[in-house]
């Protein structure tokens, strides 16, 4: 009996705490102190990092309400409102270093943009190479140039070239580079690169070679210093052992054991991504979980032999004294990120109920992880990796106590138990995907339907195979390099089958789509639907929650209806840095996309994949129905590899022109896989209409190869398809790259009869060799929009084409400065808006009539 007990308890163990779920079987306490506390932290913080500034304020809030706590607490009175209301305060201001604009005047913000500096300072982190190149956090201590030398603080985002010395955490280095603010992209819906890298405390980046980084490595290292050096010879020596097997078995063995990712290729996380699996290559609970089961069946193993802890019914209790130390060990080991902090955590909390000899409550653990991960860091609320760790535990800990869910019973044969095992472990994957496919929605813009059925294979064969026989490695490597090899060729065969399974199922037509982006109301919504039909027991409030889910969904269902097919025209001008790329949205919601941006290796940045698709996302679009690509070069075109992946896409205009170019070769390859319509140039309509918008294809002419060799300056970028777009009263001028010779030849064709626009997208970024006088002259254009990128290498726009579009009377609109430009209209009347709150006008929304 009493080891049919002790089986059943390790395998509580392994099913709860290895997705720190409950098995509280008095089910939640919602009231209990640590959850409104820690809800109160969680929403001082978020206060604090979407209105900062208000500091001194709160601050006074806060001595008030503590003068009224500590009467009260002499009194003896019992309070409810007001404690929370101090820890709201509390974490309002814990945020607000983050977020502060009133830096310290010596501050490495203040010195940025001012040519070339000599940076002394401390390696704050563990280097990471990423191709030719090395990237790591530098603490700042001191700023020479020239003759002046001036100490600092804060720290720079170092990326530093080949040669590069060896470089560990905690080195002391001088390099030489550019300093430069943090700058991001600024699209309606996208990523806040700025805010991100404020939220680890970087307010400036620096790019060096290498050969100009000296290196004085620390005296003492730190011991986050040697437990790097440790990571990495476990690291170089799996290499070693592996070397037979794939590296992508072994970069996976690292990532499970080490928490070391940065050797997993990006097509393999999409493959893991895909199949819903990707929770696997991060280490949480699933990982510390079943160290703690692992560990805490050994101990009892060899614990149950000795008769005075047997006598005392101490061997539970010593057991998971012995395990704390394995845990937070192999959290360490892992690189202690915020899902492995929190898994720890929670897992440590409930190996302390076998000293106290109380139930687990998971509720107030799980409370009592944030507020401690939050009381130390603060910022780490903002991190998606974090939303989406406690998202998943908390769904998975509330639909454990849903009537939905089969628990297994300990009586029942074991084939019956594995069968339940096996519901259990799929209903766990989808409480879990019910809990952050929201979240992963708004995020990454996918959703992985096949989630749960890849897990009945992954979970059970990392949790049992690869992840103890990986630990196991690492732990006798030491004293035989044989027992280590073999443990790792086990984990690593383990591995194989598991990329052949998740490969397989990846690739399923169904198996995940590119979705939407939902908005805060309609996450919220969300919850409250499942919250509905599952958690609530009382009909009146279940009818209630049922009720506001329809009344407001269908209010905003119908405010997205009437904005996608309203009659009127909105284009966006895309920030996409160096590059062009223009949505826009027709009346009755047909969709256009004048080309994509891009960079010239996607590897680094993929523009579809990061901005263009979070943008399609937040205007709930899905279909385009018409991409229009001016030329193939790589900052037109790369950025719509992606999105002939992962959209629906009527049809293609381009000029069809060839260039010897991977991404032009990908571009063909797509379109013909997908089976989009692609016309050839001289069979495109020369005007066309869409829900009352014309489009007037007014270049190159339609023989423009056969032209090329009477014509040498008809080069890719003079080849550009120039557009005119009209809508009632109001037209736009689509121009790609053309250069002055195309710019004389559309005036003598054309004349300023038809190329006379309303808004100019300016030829070529504003390069000097374009935008000529007697064109602009024919366009006279009111608007003139600028496609570029910050502190660009070329130097665009260049300062003689901004004097000349000033001269014709055009306002100047910069993508660099205002980040994406808004042009709305009715045809009768435009508006403009900028992303950007303060662009170069001191409005940021200006209305004119034709």
């Amino acid at each position: 009996m009493y080891r049919k007990q002790r089986i059943y308890t390790l395998e509580r163990l392994i099913m709860a705490s290895a997705i720190l779920g409950s098995q509280a079987e008095d089910g939640p306490h919602f009231l209990r102190p640590l959850i409104p506390m820690a809800l109160a932290f969680v929403g001082g913080i978020g206060a604090g990092s979407h209105l900062p500034g208000h500091a001194v304020w709160v601050s006074a809030v806060a001595v008030v309400l503590a003068g009224i706590l500590a009467a009260c607490i002499l009194k003896k009175r019992t309070l409810v409102v007001l404690p929370l209301a101090f820890v709201f305060c509390c974490g309002y201001l814990a945020i607000h270093p983050w977020f502060r604009k009133d830096l310290p005047a010596d501050h490495v913000a203040h010195f940025v943009d001012q040519g070339q500096w000599r940076v002394a300072g401390t390696v704050l982190d563990c280097p990471k190479r990423e191709g030719r190149r090395t990237k790591f956090i530098l603490g700042a201590e001191r700023l020479s140039q020239g003759t002046q030398s001036a100490p600092v603080s804060g720290r720079i985002a170092v990326t530093a070239g080949a040669p590069l010395p060896v470089i560990q955490r905690g080195d002391r280095l001088t390099l030489q580079g550019r300093l430069r603010a943090v700058h991001s992209f600024c699209n309606p819906g996208g990523f806040d690169y700025k805010r991100f890298m404020a939220l680890q405390g970087i307010r400036a980046r620096l790019y060096t070679q290498g050969k100009t980084v000296q290196v004085s490595p620390a005296p003492n290292a730190p011991w986050r210093n040697r437990l790097d050096m440790l990571r990495q010879g476990i690291g170089r020596r799996m290499d070693k052992i592996l070397s037979a097997h794939s590296k992508n078995s072994t970069h996976l063995l690292k990532a499970l054991t080490l928490g070391d990712r940065s050797g997993i290729p990006d097509h393999l996380r999409d493959t893991f991504s895909r199949a819903g699996a990707s929770h696997i290559l991060a280490i949480s609970g699933l990982h510390v979980g079943m160290v703690a089961a692992a560990t805490l069946g050994f101990f009892r193993f060899v614990l149950v032999w000795l008769p005075p802890l047997r006598r005392r019914a101490w061997v539970k209790r010593c057991a998971a004294a012995l395990c704390v130390p394995a845990v937070a060990g192999y959290a360490l080991l892992a690189g202690l990120s915020p899902a492995t902090q929190r898994a720890a955590i929670m897992v440590m909390l409930f190996l302390l109920t076998f000293w106290i000899g109380r139930r687990s409550d998971w509720a107030n653990i799980l409370a009592f992880a944030a507020l401690l991960m939050l009381t130390v860091s603060p910022a780490m609320l903002n991190t998606v990796s974090f939303q989406l760790s406690f998202a998943a535990v908390l769904a998975i800990f509330l639909g454990m106590h849903s009537p939905l869910f089969v628990r297994p019973d300990p009586q029942r044969s074991m084939r019956r138990r594995l069968c339940l095992y096996g519901v259990t472990l799929m209903c766990i994957s989808i409480w879990a995907v019910v809990g952050t496919g929201p979240l992963v929605m708004r995020y990454f813009n996918q959703m992985a339907w096949i989630g749960p059925i890849t897990n009945l294979q992954v979970v059970p064969m990392v949790g049992l195979v690869v992840l103890p026989a990986g630990l196991l490695g690492i732990l006798v490597s030491p004293v035989s390099e044989t027992c280590a090899a073999l443990c790792w060729h086990v984990a690593a065969y383990g591995l194989d089958i598991t990329q052949w399974w998740v490969a397989t199922l990846a690739w399923l037509p169904f198996a995940a789509s590119t979705t939407v982006t939902p908005t805060w109301l309609e996450m919220g919504l969300f919850y409250l639907l499942v919250a509905s039909l599952v958690f609530w027991k009382k009909r009146p409030v279940r009818i209630a929650g049922l009720c506001i889910v329809l009344l407001v969904g269908g209010l905003d269902a119908a405010y997205w209806v009437h904005r996608r097919h309203a009659p009127r025209l909105r284009v966006t001008a895309v920030d996409v840095g160096q590059g062009s790329a223009n949505l826009l949205q027709l009346p009755g919601g047909f969709t256009v996309l004048v080309d994509g941006g891009g960079f010239s290796d996607n590897s680094s940045f993929d523009v579809g994949r990061s901005v263009l698709t979070p943008l399609l996302g937040r205007h709930k679009i899905r279909t385009i129905d018409l991409i229009m690509l001016t030329h193939p070069n790589s900052d037109h075109l790369n950025g719509l590899l992606y999105l002939l992946d992962h959209f629906t896409v009527g049809q293609i205009w381009s000029n069809h022109e060839p260039v010897d170019t991977l991404g032009y070769r990908k571009w063909r390859t797509k379109i013909a896989a997908h089976g989009i319509a692609h016309r050839r140039f001289d069979r495109l309509p020369v005007d066309a209409e869409f829900n009352g918008v014309r489009f007037h294809i007014l270049g190159p002419p339609r023989n423009f190869m056969q032209l090329q060799a009477k014509a040498p300056w008809r080069d890719t970028n003079n080849n550009s398809l120039v557009v005119r777009v009209s809508y009632g009263n109001i037209s736009l001028l689509f121009t790609g790259d053309i250069e002055a010779h195309m710019e004389m030849d559309l005036v003598a064709r054309h004349g300023a009869g038809r190329l006379g626009s309303t808004i100019l997208m300016v030829p070529h970024h504003g390069s000097r060799s374009s935008s000529s006088r007697p064109f602009l002259e024919a366009v006279r254009p009111a608007e003139a929009i600028v496609s570029a990128g910050w502190q660009n290498y070329y130097h665009f726009p260049h300062r003689v084409v901004l004097q000349r579009l000033s001269a014709i009377g055009a306002r100047i609109w910069r993508t660099d400065q205002c980040g994406a430009i808004l042009i709305e209209s009715d045809g009768a009347a435009y508006k403009i808006q900028t992303c950007r709150k303060y662009c170069h006008e001191p409005i940021t929304a200006i209305e004119h009539n034709n």
